[in-house]
Parts: structure tokens; sequence; C-alpha cells
């Protein structure tokens, strides 16, 4: 890619993305059977809905225009990402996006709540949900930054899961701060080369595997995600795990998941073939 110059791309890929769904699409690669709920608006957000099969989606109307984000990825490997702000929505819509994700919580097995609250929703709309699926029993895992990931923490959901930055900003300091402000297990990604576990009973593991040249990282922290969530359900080709009565392993899975994401784009298009071929490089330590 050249500054100042016209740029021909050779290949154009679209896809219906953003946090939870590169998440939910990486999940069904695993063999989950995912319910999303997202929001979407305007011509962007009607070319979004089309794009989403075969992923299952509950769309909510944002009344505002769905965001694009370019990943532009250059001959030299070196990948480039322009990311649209996002718009302000109406806190009007909120009411119909609590009431779709309360629908879905009663039909399901695990929640995981992926991504950043569109400014103009309330600060506490995560911790809506998590209080939804606390009180319906339902496991829930977090994956997001700022004030409302604090926010839904102070909640108590069963495991949080942020990366380094999102973590100092939520709670500064160790683990044992995001545990004191109320989620009951943590998992900090340490960005290309692992991850630090602290659980509910105050074990501690730390994930390391080598760095893959040319990484494409977009999506891989959503590929974690996803990867927890079907170290924990099964799936046709998997464990279940129930739970993270074996984090060690689960934590391997989420890392090879990762892993077998940073490979190739678009995000989200990984198997589990791919996942078990990753998992050999990822080593699990104690402490």
């Amino acid at each position: 890619m050249r500054l100042g110059a016209i740029n021909r791309p050779r290949e154009v890929l679209v896809r219906a993305g953003g946090k939870g769904l590169n998440a939910a699409r990486a999940a069904v690669g695993l063999g989950v059977r995912v319910r999303s709920v997202s929001l979407a608006g305007g011509e962007t957000g009607q070319t979004v809905r089309a794009l989403a099969p075969p992923l299952d989606v509950r769309f909510v109307d944002s009344g505002a225009e769905t965001r694009q984000c370019l990943c532009l990825l250059g001959d030299d490997a070196v990948l480039t990402e322009v990311y649209e702000p996002v718009l302000p929505v109406s806190s009007t819509i909120w009411p119909s996006v609590l009431s779709a994700v309360a629908d879905e919580i009663d039909k399901c097995d695990l929640v995981a709540l992926s991504g950043r609250v569109p400014p103009g929703l309330p600060v506490d709309a995560l911790a809506e949900i998590v209080d939804l699926a606390v009180t319906r029993g339902v496991p829930v895992l977090v994956d997001s930054d700022g004030p409302a990931l604090a926010a839904a923490i102070r909640r108590g959901p069963t495991l949080v899961k942020v990366n380094a930055a999102e973590a100092a900003a939520a709670a500064p300091g160790d683990l044992t701060e995001l545990q004191r402000l109320g989620a009951k297990s943590v998992v900090v990604t340490t960005g290309a080369t692992g991850a630090r576990y602290l659980g509910a009973d105050g074990s501690r593991l730390t994930v390391s595997h080598d760095a893959i040249p040319d990484a494409l990282p977009v999506g891989s922290g959503d590929a974690f995600l996803a990867g927890l969530a079907a170290a924990w359900l099964g799936g046709p080709s998997g464990p279940a795990l129930g739970g993270l009565s074996e984090p060690a392993e689960a934590l391997r899975i989420a890392a090879a998941a990762a892993r077998a994401n940073a490979r190739r784009l678009p995000a989200g298009d990984i198997s589990w073939d791919q996942v078990k071929a990753e998992m050999r490089a990822v080593r699990i330590s104690a402490g």
C-alpha cells in the first residue's frame, strides 16, 4: 500500500464483523451452537444483515449507521487497519436490546458478552445483562473495555477476559484487582505470546507460546473467547470440560484458537482441526 497514491487491491473480502460476530463465527467453527444478539443500523446495517448468514443473529435496529472497518494487507504482510468512529445511538433502543437478550438467555447454556457499548447506551448496559444471566443461573463471560466493563465486573460475572490495556484501565494492578472488583475468574491476554489466568479458587496459570511470523491479529482476542466457550460447552469434535473445571485445558484450547485465527483473514474462520494443530505450540505453567 502506498500513501498518496491510488491502490488497487487484488482481492476484496467483505464480512459481517465486529467483536461479537467474529467471536460467534469462531465458536460456530468449533462446533458450538450460537445465537447472537447484535445492533445494526442504516445502509451498512442492512449489508451486515444480508452478510450474516449462516450465523444465527437476532438484530436490533440501532437507529444509527453501522460503522465499517477496513483491514488492508500489503504484499509485505504488513496489516493496516482503518476503523470508522462508532456513532452514538439513542438511549431509547436499550429496552429493546435488553428484552431481546432476556428472551435468548432463557434458551442458552452460556452467555458471552463481546464488544464495546456504543455511546448513548447506559454505562451499566453490560452490567444489566450480567445481572440477567446471574439471576437465571447461566454462566457469563465478559470481554469488553472502558467504564461499561468496570460496571459489568462489579455484578460478578463468571469470567472476565480482557487484554492487558483493558485490565489496567478497569482495575490497575494485579489480576487480583479485577477479582476484588467482582469477577470470579480472570484471563488477561498479553499480546501475541500468551495470557495469565486467576481462578475463583485462587489458582494461577500462565499461558505462553512463540509468536507467529507475519501474524494477522484481527479477531484473535475474539477467537480466544470463542475457544473458552467451546472448551466450556464442547462440540462435535471437541471436549466438554464442564465450565472451568479443567482451566489449563480450556486455556490451551483458547490460545490455540487465537493462534489459528492469526494465520489468515478473514477473522473467525477457524476449525477444530486448525486449533488442534496449534495446541502443540501452547505451554501452560503454574503461577
